[in-house]
């Protein structure tokens, strides 16, 4: 992405489009702070139907492109759950933002109305690795419920269907990455750090 970047640079391009299917938090980065290095870039997300070729029918309406922004998310700390433990904590998926260009309009998602977001609470910045899941734009809960004929603990699937994950402890990473899939069926990930001192061991 670099020599990308200085190339774009060395011809005057004005502007640096990067597509693809996906895209690694570090790169996006980069992306997002291109503009230091002369060429300011946009990523583009491509749409998986891409690859399907002929399987999928295409119409005038076919979105073949879109811009995402990153998932807003809050790390709360909570605390420990017992005395002499460490503190813990929580994400929370504020939303997404995307834009919609039949209509040349952006769109708020809310964290409880996407299809899928997913949370690695122990990044390690190669391998996304899900430790909780969550659906929440799904009436299926009350219906698996019924079919499973189990008895849950109050809350459980209105839990699996929010925007908050459930409390954890800082790994040793001290890392958090949170992976959203939106309509289109986009993965688009956002990382942070915890910010906090090494657990004394």
């Amino acid at each position: 992405m670099h020599q990308v970047l200085k190339e774009a640079d060395r011809k005057n391009f004005t502007r640096l489009f990067v597509v693809g299917f996906a895209i690694e938090a570090n790169a996006r980065l980069l992306v997002e702070q291109s503009a230091a290095m002369g060429v300011p870039a946009t990523y583009v997300q491509a749409t998986p139907d891409l690859v399907m070729g002929s399987l999928l029918k295409t119409t005038r309406a076919s979105q073949v492109f879109s811009v995402a922004g990153l998932p807003d998310i809050l790390v709360t700390e909570h605390p420990p759950a017992a005395e002499g433990e460490p503190p813990r904590h929580q994400v929370q998926l504020v939303g997404l933002d995307t834009f919609d260009p039949a209509v040349m309009e952006s769109k708020h998602t809310k964290g409880t109305d996407v299809p899928c977001w997913m949370l690695d609470s122990d990044y390690n910045g190669r391998v996304f690795r899900a430790t909780q899941v969550f659906f929440p734009r799904t009436g299926a809960w009350e219906a698996m419920q019924k079919a499973l004929k189990v008895q849950f603990e109050p809350g459980v699937f209105e839990h699996l269907g929010g925007d908050t994950s459930a409390p954890f402890y800082a790994g040793e990473q001290r890392t958090v990455a949170v992976k959203v899939i939106d309509d289109r069926g986009n993965e688009l990930l956002v990382v942070k750090g915890l910010n906090l001192p090494a657990a004394v061991k």
